[in-house]
């Protein structure tokens, strides 16, 4: 089974889903509860594995981490470096590495099931034994 979506385009649709799922995160009041933007990257992270390849994956969670701490956590888009934010990081990083081994685990087991082709039909001798009855001289239509 191949990747829906090749890593060349899924990476650029992950960050824009990263950017509108950070967007949305700060809209609904994440940066009181942080852990609404670390579900969120999360999911996008998910995402981004089940579609495409693990390098887009890896490198979506690298920019949600970075949206994560730099509009979440830090207001002015500045990256922060605190305990939070290293603990988010880790999440984020963990559930990337798992969501793209758990999905090229699975395109390889659906990669492996091996799938019977029949053979061709040999064609049936009609009358004298021959497989082709009009060839000849003389030969009458049916």
């Amino acid at each position: 089974m191949r990747t829906p979506v090749p890593g060349e385009f899924g990476f650029p649709l992950g960050v824009v889903v990263a950017v509108a799922a950070a967007f949305g995160a700060v809209a609904v009041g994440a940066t009181g509860q942080p852990v609404v933007s670390v579900v969120a990257m999360v999911a996008v992270v998910d995402l981004v594995a089940v579609v495409s390849t693990a390098r887009a994956t890896l490198g979506t969670a690298v920019v949600c981490w970075c949206l994560h701490s730099g509009f979440v956590l830090g207001r002015a888009g500045e990256l922060v470096f605190t305990g939070r934010a290293g603990h988010d990081a880790l999440v984020i990083g963990l559930c990337a590495a798992v969501g793209a081994l758990f999905a090229s685990l699975a395109r390889s087991a659906v990669a492996d099931v091996a799938v019977e082709i029949p053979r061709p039909r040999q064609p049936r001798a009609l009358g004298g034994g021959t497989p082709y009855p009009m060839v000849g001289p003389g030969a009458q239509p049916w």
